[in-house]
C-alpha cells in the first residue's frame, strides 16, 4: 500500500503550517538528517504525540496513547520474544501473540524502520506483524520500565542485518507512491529475486540506507518531487549510493535505464499490470503470455538489437488487446485498423521506440499487403502469435504444427523457431528429466501469488496454463495431462478437494499430481485434502521459492543416478541451465568441457555449492565458467558432496552477469 506524503499528512491534519513543511525540507536538502519526523521534532515543530498521531493517519494504523501506555503492562512471556537490545534501541515493543496465527502485536515510533521491523518478525518466528503507533517519549518510558536495567546489550544495525541475512550485495529500492504501481510492484517482488524492495514512502528508503541494505535506487521521473529533498542526507548516509530516475522501458536512452534488471523488471510490471485483470478471459491471457515469451526467445534467437528486442515484446503483449476485453479499454477509437487499439492506448505514454510504425507493418503482414522477410521484428510477432495460436502437444514440432500455413512464414524466423524449441526441449530435459510433460495448470484465488509461480515455472523451462478456477484447472487437466496441477483448496465453481476427486475418476488424469495451497485453512480441511490424494497442501503465506520446490518435488519423474543430459553451451549456456537446476530445485553435478580446460559445477537441492575449473576453485572457476560462448556440458543428477562456495546462488548468477556484461563493456 502506498501512503499520503507525511507533509501533506501533518498539513492535513492542522499539525503543520505549509511555511513549516517548506523548513523541513529545506533542512532535508542541507542533508542533516534523512527523515521527516525527525527534523519536524528537531526544529519544534510537532511534538511526539502529533508526529505519532500523523505516523498512524499515514499508514492507516491505530495509535496507543500515551495515558494507555503508563498503565499498560507487557506479560513476560511476549516481552521475552524479542531481545531486549531490539526492545530498546528501536522501540519495538511487543504487546501480545496470537500463537494460532503466530500475529505478534507491536508498539512502535516509526512504522518505516522496515528493516528493524523484520528483524523482529525474525526474531519472534511470527508469520506477520500487527502495528501501533505510539508516542516516542511515552514509549520510550514503557521500555524504561518494562526493562530497567542499564547494562543491557544494545542491538546495532549489525546485529539487525545478521537477523535478517540480507543479500551480500544490498537492495535495490524501486520507490512508487502511487497505489495501484506500488500494488503491482509489491506482487511482482517475489518474480524478481535479486533484492529488490518495493517502497512507498521516503522515509522507508532512509531506513534502508541506515540499516545498510541498499546499493541502488530507481523511481519514475514523474515522482522526483517526493525524492529531490531526501537525497542529500541519503549521500550523506551512503556517499556510493546509486541513485537513478527510470523513464521509460528500453536501453535506447542510456541514462533512463543504467542498471539491466531495472529494465526486465518494469517489463514484467508491465505484464503483471495487463494480464492479472480477472476481467480478461483467462484462455486469452495464457495466449498472450506464450506469445511474449516465444516472440522474446525468437527475437533473441536472431540476434535482434537488444532495443528491439524490448519493442517486440511490448509489441507482442499489446497486440491483441482487443481478444483480452479489458473494461478500461472501452472508449478506445481503433480508427479502422486491426492495431488501432494498442496504438491508441500506447501512444500518450511516448515509448521510446516507433510502436504505431511496428504494429502499422505488422497489419500488413497480417492482411497480406507485404510478404515475408521484408522485417525482421515483424516476422517475429507474426510467427510467434501464429504459433501461441495453435495447439501443440509435448514434443511437437511447432513448424509441424504450423501445417500448410508454414509457407507464408520467413524462412529464417522458422528455422530460428525450430532453435527455440530445440532448446526449450533441452532446458525441459534438465528441469524434469526425460518423459516428463512440459505442462503444468495453475488456478487459485490470488492472481498476483499465480503470476509470479507461473514465471517462476516458465523460466524452469515448463508450459504453463493458468486456471481461472477448479472447473477450468479440470477441463486444463483433461486437455493437457500435465506433469503437475497447482490449485487453491478454496476455489469458485470447483473447490480444490473436488478438482482432486473428479481427477482420480478419470483414467487420464488419476496420475497427476495435485498440489493445493491454503491461507488459514481448518486443519480438518487440510487433513481431509490429503486423505482424497492431495500430493501437498501448502499453507500461505510463503515463498515462491518453496512453491516452486514443491511443484518440482510433486512431478517425481527425477532422472536417474546414471542417467546424463548433455549439449552445447551455445544451445543452452551455463548460466540458464544452472538457472533452470536452482528454479526446479535440483540436485545435479554439471560437468563443462571448455576448449581447453574441463570444470565441475555441482548443485544441490537448487543452490549452486562448489565449482572447479582448471586449477582454480571456488569463486574464480565459477565465474570463468559461466564466461565460456563454447563448449560442452553434461549434467547427472547426483551429488559429490564437495562445498567451496558461500554465497547464495542469486548472488553468483547476478555477480557473473554483471562481470559479463563488464567485459563486453
Amino acid at each position: 500500500m502506498s501512503h499520503t506524503p507525511l507533509g501533506e499528512v501533518c498539513l492535513s491534519l492542522g499539525l503543520i503550517q505549509a511555511e513549516g513543511v517548506e523548513r523541513v525540507l529545506a533542512q532535508l536538502r542541507e542533508g542533516r538528517r534523512a527523515r521527516f519526523g525527525e527534523v519536524a521534532i528537531e526544529i519544534g515543530i510537532i511534538d511526539d504525540e502529533g508526529l505519532a498521531r500523523a505516523l498512524a493517519h499515514q499508514f492507516r494504523l491505530n495509535m496507543v496513547p500515551a495515558e494507555r501506555l503508563e498503565k499498560m503492562t507487557i506479560p513476560a512471556d511476549v516481552l521475552g520474544m524479542l531481545p531486549p537490545g531490539l526492545i530498546r534501541d528501536r522501540l519495538l515493543v511487543p504487546a501480545s501473540f496470537d500463537s494460532e496465527k503466530k500475529v505478534l502485536s507491536v508498539m512502535v515510533a516509526d512504522p518505516t524502520d522496515i528493516p528493524s521491523l523484520r528483524a523482529v518478525q525474525t526474531a519472534a518466528r511470527a508469520a506477520r506483524l500487527r502495528l501501533f503507533v505510539a508516542p516516542r517519549g511515552p514509549l520510550r518510558a514503557l521500555v524504561e520500565r518494562l526493562l530497567p536495567a542499564t547494562d543491557l546489550p544494545t542491538t546495532t544495525r549489525d546485529g539487525l542485518d545478521e537477523l535478517q541475512a540480507p543479500a551480500p550485495n544490498g537492495a535495490t529500492l524501486v520507490f512508487e507512491p502511487d497505489a495501484e504501481r506500488a500494488a503491482a510492484l509489491l506482487a511482482l517482488e517475489a518474480c524478481e529475486q535479486s533484492g529488490v524492495e518495493i517502497v512507498s514512502d521516503p522515509d522507508q528508503v532512509s531506513a534502508f540506507i541506515e540499516a545498510n541494505q541498499a546499493d541502488r535506487i530507481f523511481f519514475r521521473r514523474a515522482v522526483a518531487h517526493d525524492v529531490d529533498a531526501y537525497v542529500p542526507a541519503w549521500k550523506r548516509l551512503r556517499p556510493s549510493l546509486q541513485i537513478a530516475q527510470v523513464e521509460g522501458f528500453g536501453p535506447g536512452r542510456q541514462s533512463t535505464v543504467p542498471f539491466g534488471q531495472a529494465r526486465d523488471f518494469l517489463l514484467g510490471i508491465t505484464e503483471f499490470l495487463l494480464l492479472s485483470r480477472r476481467d480478461a478471459p483467462q484462455e486469452a491471457r495464457n495466449r498472450v503470455r506464450r506469445t511474449v515469451r516465444l516472440s522474446r526467445d525468437l527475437a533473441s534467437q536472431l540476434g535482434l538489437a537488444s532495443e528491439l528486442r524490448d519493442a517486440v515484446t511490448i509489441a507482442a503483449l499489446f497486440a491483441d488487446l482487443d481478444e483480452l476485453s479489458l473494461s478500461f479499454l472501452d472508449g478506445l477509437s481503433l480508427d479502422g485498423r486491426r492495431f488501432g487499439l494498442p496504438v491508441a492506448l500506447l501512444a500518450p505514454f511516448g515509448p521510446p521506440w516507433d510502436l504505431p510504425g511496428l504494429f502499422e507493418a505488422l497489419e500488413r503482414r497480417v492482411s497480406g499487403e507485404e510478404g515475408p522477410g521484408l522485417n525482421a521484428a515483424v516476422e517475429v510477432l507474426y510467427t510467434a502469435r501464429a504459433v501461441a495460436r495453435t495447439a501443440l502437444k509435448d514434443g511437437q514440432d511447432p513448424v509441424e504444427a504450423l501445417g500448410s500455413e508454414a509457407a507464408r512464414h520467413d524462412g529464417a524466423t522458422l528455422r530460428a523457431l525450430a532453435d527455440v524449441w530445440r532448446k526449450k526441449g533441452l532446458r525441459h530435459l534438465v528441469a524434469a528429466g526425460e518423459g516428463a510433460s512440459q505442462s503444468i495448470v495453475l488456478a487459485g484465488p490470488d492472481d498476483a501469488l499465480v503470476t509470479a509461480v507461473a514465471d517462476r515455472l516458465a523460466r524452469a523451462g515448463f508450459e504453463v496454463s493458468i486456471a481461472t478456477d477448479g472447473e477450468d484447472a479440470l477441463n486444463f487437466a483433461k486437455a493437457l495431462e500435465p506433469a503437475a496441477v497447482l490449485a487453491g483448496l478454496r476455489m469458485g465453481r470447483r473447490d480444490g478437494i473436488s478438482l482432486i476427486v473428479e481427477m482420480r475418476r478419470g483414467v487420464s488424469t488419476r496420475g497427476i499430481p495435485v498440489l493445493l495451497t491454503a491461507e488459514g485453512a481448518d486443519p480438518a480441511d487440510v487433513t481431509r485434502a490429503l486423505e482424497m490424494g492431495a500430493e501437498d497442501v501448502i499453507e500461505l503465506p510463503t515463498n515462491v521459492d518453496v512453491i516452486v520446490a514443491r511443484v518440482r518435488r510433486a512431478i517425481g519423474r527425477r532422472a536417474s543416478d546414471d542417467e546424463a543430459i548433455g549439449g552445447r553451451l551455445a544451445d543452452l549456456p551455463l548460466q540458464e541451465l544452472l538457472q533452470t537446476l536452482t528454479l526446479g530445485g535440483r540436485t545435479a553435478r554439471v560437468k563443462i568441457q571448455g576448449a581447453i580446460e574441463t570444470g565441475i559445477v555441482q548443485v544441490r537441492e537448487g543452490q549452486i555449492v562448489a565449482a572447479h575449473y582448471g586449477t582454480r576453485t571456488g569463486e574464480d572457476a565459477f565465474y570463468a565458467m559461466v564466461g565460456l560462448d563454447e563448449g560442452r556440458f553434461e549434467a547427472r543428477f547426483v551429488d559429490d558432496g564437495k562445498n567451496n562456495l558461500a554465497r547464495s546462488s542469486d548472488y553468483l548468477l547476478l555477480e557473473a552477469l554483471r562481470r559479463r556484461d563488464e567485459g563486453r563493456g
